[in-house]
């Protein structure tokens, strides 16, 4: 729902104090040996680590005091004899793809036995750093054989070792000069690091070992007190909000993550009129505060069809206190009607809920809502991020717009078209004349983007928190599943055209007042009823101005928005249109897009006046005597053969059945007395009538004939034309 007009909603965050998601790193574990007055009883100092476990034997121990390094530093001696001192101690959680932990180690003197410290999963050694007595090289074992790790032995010198879990799941490490950005050869199991132990054994008098500034780093885990933004289109391992941290994502960032999203502290996006930022997460966790922010549309710019990107909010905790000044009301003291509600299918209009009204904003349901600006507002949403499946009830029933139901997009990511088109599920529900996406743009000429499998590709996305009407042929659930979520730019619903496609939008204007019809060319489609690539216009009925088609064979009398031919019918194909408009309004037949190959031309025929007109060269323009309305009297053909003139002939009859009137249909000019015969599939004549000459549409009465397929033969003095026709 675009104004082209309309001003870009400025982002309400401050994005110069704040770092950047995937670029900045948060502290998730810290301790050193300034913690401790004592460290012989293991008591845990520090952050983002269990407590120590502390053991030796013999002549060995643990103390806080000098190892080389510095003083203090967490020590350790081992006086020979098979005697050693080890110290371990857990994570708070497993280190995740992205994180670094490091470690300060040092050595008071040369070392006669061996140090080592180690990476561990539950206990177990996953990457082992030693030095052994009488060697020049500290060794790496990270589960195969031992090698060197390019760093040599420096008594009294403070050494940092780090380990990175790279996210393409190998590790790297730096250790003094030594160091490798990524190391895949044959390693442990890396997925679960979530403790670490260092140990000294038979070293002697005086060759003390300590460590000391233990830390681990993380680009995705969001700690306490920080506030931080993406940019740009990211995917990331995982995302982890703590509890009174923040992540920001702007309307031009899609951040992705693969592993869990667990949001305990705050998760906001926020859009512009153009830009919709999303979040796909593989699962999701945590009970923090995640909001959308959205666009949404003013009333005098056309109001907005709207779904919640999250789940699990009430009406009224979306009123309060925001929303409630941005939306339009009616001024009522009480109860406040505002402009947002859902469609009712009895009266085929939209409610407005009052701050009276008790609901909740369910997942997968459209809204339709209205700002109060003349340029659109931003409302915001509250509530809970979806990971999986969804689902919107829809349903064939009520005395109006009984097919029609208005749903919406339930992620606060973008859906892809075509995957939602060919879902399963929603293919046995949806109604098969009317299989698409109905989207209400404010800027359309009649108000209405239809998306079905003739103009979308496999790139079309529809925006986080959209709403579009559905068309029900029966009563079931419709699904948005996680596999339909994708990034994407815009996708509200703004006008789309692919160069790829072979299409032809013909255009009805009068003044200010426009209305477009679409025809696509593809090797799907068929001059009968293509289910997914045709398309009815809005409501089953156009308005009463408009252009529309009818089907070029099997014709059932729908009046479609888009019609899909077959690439090979493009050659030559006369397709019936449908034109309502009042009398003395001068209208205007023209090409308002086209990718068809400079080689077909585009005719309109004009059965009553006799007239063809190359579209190609110039429009048509008429002012009628009478109202029009129907099909009959204009014809679109296309021809890859010159044509100079076109004679009004049988050919361009349209001839149909009518199922809820139960009338056989036969639209068109005659310019003689003609006759119709109706046969049934045995080849009875089950009717024979004449045509009146006079009228533009003659309708025969076929209520006392049984369902099935039937033969219509169209015959004067000089031509003759039979059709199929299915009467129900």
């Amino acid at each position: 729902m675009k104004n082209l007009y309309v001003l870009l909603i400025s982002i309400l965050l401050s994005y110069s104090a704040q770092a950047q998601l995937g670029t900045d790193v948060f502290s998730v574990g810290d301790d050193d040996t300034g913690n401790y007055g004592s460290w012989n009883n293991g008591d845990n100092q520090g952050t983002g680590f269990a407590p120590w476990v502390l053991t030796s034997n013999g002549s060995a121990g643990h103390y806080r005091g000098t190892s080389g390094q510095g003083d203090p530093s967490f020590a350790m001696w081992s006086d020979g004899s098979g005697n050693y001192a080890s110290a371990t101690r857990n994570f708070n959680s497993e280190l995740k793809k992205g994180d670094k932990f490091s470690v300060d180690l040092g050595h008071s003197s040369t070392i006669n036995g061996e140090v080592f410290i180690q990476l561990l999963d539950d206990g177990a050694p996953v990457i082992t750093l030693k030095f052994v007595g009488g060697s020049s090289e500290w060794e790496l074992n990270d589960g195969g054989s031992d090698f060197g790790s390019g760093q040599n032995y420096d008594d009294f010198a403070s050494i940092t070792f780090t380990y990175t879990y790279n996210e393409d799941g190998s590790y790297g490490y730096t250790f003094g000069t030594g160091g490798n950005s990524s190391i895949s050869t044959s390693p442990n199991d890396l997925s679960h690091i979530n403790g670490f132990k260092f140990q000294s054994t038979n070293q002697g008098t005086g060759a003390n070992f300590g460590i000391d500034n233990l830390a681990i780093q993380s680009k995705y885990t969001i700690t306490e007190n920080s506030t931080i933004s993406s940019s740009g289109d990211m995917t990331v391992p995982y995302l982890d909000i703590q509890s009174g941290s923040t992540l920001n994502i702007p309307s031009n960032s899609n951040v992705t993550v693969s592993g869990n999203l667990n949001n305990s502290g705050t998760l906001n996006l926020t859009s512009t009129s153009t830009d919709y930022p999303s979040v796909i997460p593989n699962t999701s966790s945590g009970s923090g505060t995640a909001t959308y922010s959205r666009f949404v549309n003013s009333n005098s710019n056309g109001n907005d069809l709207v779904s919640s990107p999250l789940s699990g909010q009430t009406w009224a905790s979306f009123l309060d206190p925001i929303n409630s000044t941005a939306l339009l009301d009616d001024g009522n003291i009480a109860p406040t009607e505002y402009a947002f509600g859902p469609f009712d299918k009895t009266t085929g209009d939209f409610e407005n809920y009052t701050d009276a009204t008790s609901a909740t904003l369910t997942s997968a349901t459209g809204y339709r809502a209205a700002t109060d600006d003349i340029l659109g507002l931003n409302l915001t949403f509250t509530g809970t991020i979806s990971a999986g499946t969804e689902t919107a009830t829809i349903s064939n029933s009520g005395p109006s717009f009984a097919e029609w139901n208005l749903i919406g997009n339930p992620y606060p990511s973008y859906i892809n078209v075509e995957d939602f088109l060919n879902n399963t599920a929603n293919g046995t529900l949806l109604d098969e004349t009317n299989v698409g996406v109905y989207g209400y743009d404010g800027d359309a000429s009649d108000g209405w983007i239809i998306y079905n499998l003739a103009n979308s590709t496999s790139s079309l996305v529809i925006a986080p928190g959209q709403g579009f009407f559905v068309a029900a042929e029966s009563s079931g659930n419709i699904e948005f599943t996680s596999n339909m979520r994708r990034t994407g730019i815009s996708g509200d619903f703004i006008p789309f055209r692919n160069a790829e496609l072979v299409y032809l939008m013909l255009q009805l204007s009068s003044g200010s007042k426009n209305y477009k019809t679409d025809f696509y060319f593809n090797t799907n489609a068929s001059l009968g009823l293509d289910a997914g690539y045709d398309a009815g216009v809005w409501g089953g009925i156009a308005p009463s101005f408009a252009v529309y088609s009818h089907l070029v064979e099997d014709n059932t009398g729908s009046e479609l928005a888009i019609q899909s031919l077959n690439s090979l019918d493009v050659s030559e194909v006369t397709i019936p249109l449908g034109v309502n408009a009042n009398q003395g309004e001068q209208l205007t037949f023209s090409i308002a897009d086209s990718t068809l190959p400079a080689s077909v031309s585009v005719y309109l025929e004009d059965t009553v006046a006799n007239t063809t007109t190359l579209l190609n060269n110039s429009d048509y323009v008429i002012t009628p005597t009478t109202d029009l309305s129907g099909t009959g009297r204009f014809f679109l053909r296309t021809s890859e053969d010159a044509l100079s003139t076109i004679e009004n002939s049988l050919d361009t009859l349209n001839i149909f059945a009518l199922h809820t009137s139960k009338e056989l249909v036969v639209s068109g000019q005659l310019q003689e007395n003609t006759v119709l015969n109706l046969y049934d599939i045995q080849g009875r004549k089950v009717v024979s009538t004449k045509l009146d000459s006079t009228l533009i549409q003659n309708r025969i009465d076929v209520s006392n004939l049984n369902t099935g397929v039937y033969m219509v033969t169209v015959q004067n003095n000089s031509q003759e034309l039979t059709k199929k026709v299915i009467i129900k």
